[in-house]
């Protein structure tokens, strides 16, 4: 029986190991924390967003942006369905929320790492815990084993599943990237993304505020960079929620170089026009009410000092007494209520790491390295980054069962 030693107990890394012993190799994961999955354990702020029912595959794809064609493979020989029908098979029981999102029906992403730590059990993959690998032996493009902390293990095949450079308490530090460099594999430029972003100077009234339904976007001094929508939280720090997570991914290089200008619409159903002639018809049926009081009827009270400081008109102005040009002015800050960003959160506040190791040096029908036969890799370790609402684990799990599953096979037919 070939040997096959699987570096990290993540996402990608336990369903590579399950996959290939299942497949009859002898299998040994190897872990550098004392526990498997966990990382996998915070995903979804402890829920787990496990994947996503979009049922067309090609939109399914579109959400992994610029790298999306690699892993057309992998999510054809893994898919969405493949993953759900694996999950339920073994006991586990889904449900589904808005946007698709699939969750265990525990809200608990335990249940999860449960059930791979069971299939590990039963499938006799022999687990290492507390044991970072510290190398990978090769010999003339030939793939030979691990060094890791507690010993060496020689083996016919290495997949590495080590994650990214995000959550680092969890183990994913970005050990992989070093053992991918000095496999002879190139690493292209590391971002934190589905990060929060630092506000320059955010008002303490804001704090904790949080907003549905809203749409922002991000500008540079010439040019709008990207938009999005969903769900907008102030923190002390500055912006969070998945309106901000998505606009990170696709500013994760402007971002490292100037600071940039974040626009929040708060009224996105209503177009210009519509929102002037709904400020009209309250000046004109509340005239001897005040400019505060008719801003309840179209924000969060814990928003409404902050915008009348933004609009510099007196809250106790009457209505009846309110000029076009300030009317005009409050249009204009509910329409496009700006902050400057300064930065990002770091890599430990992200849930994903953008780049990674570079895609054209890895078989994308395999996982299996073009320089060095035998290694594998999958996961969050490659160049590939997704947008929010399970595509993430998604390709996690597609890209370990690709590298398990063709590992084992190949052994196997080398054997016979």
């Amino acid at each position: 029986m070939k040997k096959i030693v699987v570096v990290g107990g993540g996402p990608a890394g336990m369903m590579a190991a399950c996959t290939a012993a299942r497949r009859g190799a002898e299998v040994i994961l190897v872990e550098k924390m004392d526990k498997l999955g966990l990382k996998l354990s915070i995903t979804g702020k402890g829920k787990c967003n496990i994947t996503n029912s979009e049922s067309d595959i090609s939109e399914f794809i579109k959400k992994y942006g610029s790298n999306n064609r690699f892993l057309i493979n992998a999510l054809h020989a893994f898919s969405n369905k493949d993953l759900i029908d694996f999950l339920q098979k073994e006991g586990l029981k889904l449900k589904e929320l808005s946007g698709g999102r699939i969750y265990p029906n525990s809200d608990n992403a335990w249940s999860v790492v449960d059930v791979f730590k069971k299939c590990l059990k039963d499938s006799d993959v022999q687990v290492i815990l507390e044991a970072p690998v510290k190398e990978l032996l090769h010999y003339q493009n030939e793939i030979g084993g691990v060094v890791h902390a507690k010993g060496t293990i020689l083996s016919d095949a290495v997949i590495v599943a080590t994650g990214g450079k995000s959550y680092s308490r969890t183990g994913s530090s970005g050990d992989g990237y070093d053992l991918a460099r000095k496999a002879g594999h190139k690493v292209t430029d590391l971002y934190p993304v589905l990060v929060p972003f630092n506000l320059e100077g955010i008002d303490e009234t804001l704090i904790d505020l949080k907003l549905k339904n809203i749409k922002a976007w991000v500008t540079d001094d010439s040019r709008e960079l990207a938009e999005a929508f969903g769900e907008f939280y102030f923190t002390f720090w500055g912006a969070d929620g998945s309106v901000i997570l998505r606009l990170s991914r696709y500013i994760k290089q402007e971002i490292q170089e100037d600071y940039l200008t974040l626009h929040v619409d708060l009224k996105p159903a209503l177009e210009p026009e519509k929102l002037i002639e709904r400020l009209l018809c309250e000046i004109k049926d509340n005239g001897k009410s005040t400019y505060s009081e008719m801003l309840k009827n179209l924000l969060p009270a814990q928003m409404i000092p902050f915008i009348i400081s933004r609009t510099k008109i007196p809250a106790d102005l009457k209505l009846g007494a309110m000029k076009k040009e300030q009317r005009d002015t409050i249009a204009h800050i509910l329409k496009d209520l700006t902050f400057t960003i300064t930065s990002t959160r770091p890599f430990d506040e992200a849930i994903l790491t953008s780049g990674g190791v570079d895609l054209s040096k890895i078989d994308p029908r395999t996982m299996e390295s073009k320089i060095i036969e035998g290694l594998y890799f999958a996961g969050e370790i490659l160049d590939i980054d997704g947008d929010t609402g399970g595509y993430n684990l998604q390709a996690a799990f597609s890209t370990g069962f690709v590298a398990g599953d063709n590992a084992a096979k190949e052994l196997i037919n080398e054997e016979d």
